[in-house]
């Protein structure tokens, strides 16, 4: 019985520590039945008060915990052990108000950018836009892997060029990418206000292609971000793609990973159809699958759209119905849509606007996991896309949060698909 006993526990080796990841504070649970020493926990994780992943070490008599950078692997350790009662990234800390304000701003603006509950109409211009760095994504190049860019529509302010077509017409005559690229970088509607933006035409007026086509606007966009990075004020590059194949394409999901080695950032749209997001690239390349960031979308009540997909190649939410961003026609045209499409565009302006911090521009991956534990933990597991920027009105009331957890996800892929854009047709209008 000793024996049988032995052998069971030594089939289950604690795992290795993997260093990295970002820094989190872990509080003990005071009140459980047998509160583990500090030491203990460590030992769980394979780590020790010395490691150099460990920050701090707290051991007085009111709380016991560490803080230590940590990736994935511990968190999701962390978040089975019922003897834990925090775990909570580390965040800046300074005096006064730590953010800027801009008023006029989308509703989905508001949303990545508050802890507090988004009401009012969200076919307006009535929110306001929060965020804690005015460089607004200022040098770092924004690739809309897409229908195309009308870049003469004023909140591009000259910022928007085309830089590769598949049918040679260096436009949008659909109005997606530009639509995309708005809410990505433009003036007043978009998050990245600053970037450099750069339509991949690789879906045709009807925004409909092949996975050859997206496969060759990746391989210009590689192309683009080894020249550029060349330069001074170079900070990075994210590759925004908000369309879809009817399954899996393993050409589509390695060139995202070969984009990704290259350091190129990659976000992606989770598809529209309701359904398990890992069935369709390039939204299966997300989650623990691979290296991109898979965007399903929320309404304005922070409950998931109907049509978004879901599941464990899903990396967080974001603002997805009803979403006014830039159109083709004109320079001050505009349009309502609701699709993960337009989800996407939000987390992928976040990306361009993080990349201020050259660690997190510098490297996909860490990137990836900042975007996910800045997200807002909501009680029912969602995570919500944000900024870093808390700012709320406590009339509005706070959302709720949870616990950190993680969970992976792995699914294969095969043969070129027909590719498509994704969003709902609503309103047109114009911006003045």
């Amino acid at each position: 019985m000793v024996l049988g006993f032995v052998l069971l526990f030594l089939a289950v080796p604690i795992t290795p520590h993997e260093s990295g990841g970002l820094e989190h504070i872990v509080i003990i649970n005071k009140d459980h039945p047998v509160p583990p020493r500090v030491e203990e926990v460590l030992e769980r994780l394979a780590l020790n008060d010395k490691h150099q992943d460990v920050r701090h070490v707290f051991n007085n008599s009111a709380f016991q915990g560490f803080a230590a950078s940590m990736k994935s692997h511990c968190l999701d350790q962390l978040a089975g052990m019922s003897d834990i009662s925090l775990v909570e990234p580390a965040s800046t800390v300074g005096i006064g108000s730590a953010y800027d304000t801009r008023a006029n701003a989308p509703w989905g603006l508001q949303r990545i950018s508050t802890a507090a509950r988004v009401g009012g109409n969200p076919k307006t211009l009535d929110f306001t836009y929060s965020y804690s760095n005015d460089k607004l994504g200022s040098g770092a190049d924004i690739y809309v892997v897409d229908t195309g860019i009308y870049t003469d529509n004023n909140v591009f302010e000259g910022r928007a060029k085309m830089l590769w077509s598949l049918t040679g017409e260096m436009t949008d005559e659909d109005g997606h990418g530009t639509h995309v690229a708005g809410t990505a970088g433009g003036n007043v509607l978009g998050v990245a206000s600053n970037a450099n933006i750069f339509g991949v035409k690789a879906l045709d007026q009807d925004g409909s292609g092949w996975s050859s086509n997206v496969v060759a606007g990746i391989d210009q966009v590689i192309r683009s971000h080894d020249r550029r990075k060349q330069g001074n004020d170079f900070l990075g590059s994210v590759m925004s793609m908000s369309i879809a194949t009817g399954s899996n394409s393993v050409s589509i999901d390695s060139a995202i990973r070969a984009a990704t080695d290259a350091g190129v950032h990659v976000v992606v749209a989770a598809g529209n159809e309701g359904d398990n997001a890992c069935l369709a690239s390039p939204a299966s390349s997300g989650g623990m699958h691979g290296p991109a960031i898979t965007v399903g979308a929320v309404d304005q009540m922070v409950q998931r759209a109907e049509f978004s997909n879901y599941g464990e190649c899903v990396d967080l939410y974001a603002p997805g119905v009803s979403i006014i961003s830039s159109w083709i026609g004109g320079p001050n045209m505009v349009n309502a849509l609701s699709g993960t499409s337009m989800a996407t565009p939000h987390v992928t302006g976040i990306v361009a606007y993080a990349m201020a911090n050259a660690t997190l521009a510098g490297d996909p991956a860490l990137m990836k996991e900042w975007v996910r534990m800045t997200a807002i933990y909501m009680s029912d597991g969602l995570l919500l896309a944000n900024n870093g920027v808390r700012a709320h009105d406590d009339n509005d009331g706070m959302l709720s949060f949870s616990k950190i957890t993680t969970k992976p996800a792995f699914e294969d892929a095969h043969l070129e698909r027909p590719v498509r854009k994704m969003r709902a047709h609503e309103k047109r209008g114009f911006f003045d």
